[in-house]
Parts: structure tokens; sequence; C-alpha cells
């Protein structure tokens, strides 16, 4: 005959829920380490010339180029296109308005661009201010010091702005790959500019 003996094994409470703090320590690191990881992404460099002020990237190569570029701040670790930001001004009508300064853009670099393309459009409002958002492509193919030289497919995004007889223009212009990934960034840099 044998005998079957029923062992019952006690679970104390601290065994039941030993894993919680484990999970808490580990989703409490992850969220600092975004936080640093995104401090030190988004940290800016202040910028001014010609009465122009806004935060570039740091680390970034930074011209004052003159003409009518009053910045242009390139990333020069980016892989292909080395992504740019590009503030320009230039005279126009006292009664212009972005529209026709966009017309104006839009065929200039359609003969100066290859493959230029505009893929949107529209009217928007920038911190109040009120802009055309101009959203095209183009390849670029010119090998420099911020440029690879296999032709890059570059997405560009243009916002234009009329005051008292001048436009601003403030462009955004990433390899297509990169495109989607840097524009917060650059939504930042855009709030930055002032004049």
């Amino acid at each position: 005959m044998t005998t079957t003996t029923k062992t019952t094994k006690f679970v104390s409470l601290g065994d039941r829920f030993s894993v919680l703090p484990v999970i808490l320590l580990t989703v409490v690191a992850l969220a600092l380490g975004w936080w640093l990881k995104s401090s030190v992404e988004n940290r800016g460099l202040a910028f001014s010339n010609g009465g122009f002020t806004a935060q570039t990237p740091v680390g970034w190569l930074v011209e004052k180029p003159g003409g009518s570029e009053v910045l242009r701040a390139t990333d020069r670790t980016a892989s292909g296109f080395g992504t740019t930001y590009l503030i320009q001004k230039q005279a126009a009508q006292a009664n212009a308005k972005p529209a026709d300064v966009a017309s104006l853009l839009t065929l200039d670099r359609g003969n100066n661009l290859t493959g230029y393309r505009v893929l949107k459009q529209q009217d928007v409002l920038v911190q109040g201010r009120p802009a055309m958002q101009v959203e095209y492509v183009y390849v670029e193919s010119a090998a420099n010091l911020t440029h690879a030289v296999i032709p890059a497919v570059v997405h560009g995004l243009d916002y234009i702005f009329v005051d008292s007889g001048k436009a601003v223009i403030v462009t955004y212009r990433a390899d297509q790959s990169n495109f989607d990934t840097d524009l917060a960034r650059f939504n930042r840099f855009l709030l930055s500019v002032k004049y």
C-alpha cells in the first residue's frame, strides 16, 4: 500500500510582488535614458545675422553665406544628402502675398534643380504669421563637403513669409530617407526664427 502525501507550498506576499519593483525600475531607467537622449539631441546654439535670430542644432556646420542667404546650417553626419536648414531674404512688392513669392520661387527652382517637383502647397499660420508652405522633391547630384557623390533624392519644405516689402524663406532639406525623422527638429528651429 502506498500513501500519497500532499505538500502545499506557501508563497509569501514578498515573493508574489518581487517582480513589480524590477519592472518599475526598468521603466524609470528607460524613461530617464530617453529624456537624456532627447535633451542632448535637441540642444540649440544661438545664431544672429542681419536682424535674424534662430537656434541651430549644436554640432552642425553653420555658415553666414551673404547675398540673399542669411543662414545655412548643415548636419555633416547625416547619411546621403546632409540635412540643411536655410534662411533667405528677398525683396518683394509691397502688396505681394506669400503665394506670389512661392510661384516665382517654384519657377526659379524648376529651372535650376534637377527633377524638381512640387508635392504640396498650402497656406499656413506659424506663430500667428501667415505663410505659404511648399513641399517638394528634387535630385541632388553635385558632390561637395556635405553631399554624397551618389545622386540623392532630396525632400524639401519651404515656409514663405512676406512682411513690409520683404520675403523671408525658411527652408528644410533632407535626404528622402531622413525627412520624416528630422522634421520635428526642424519645426523647433522654425519656431525659433525671429526677424
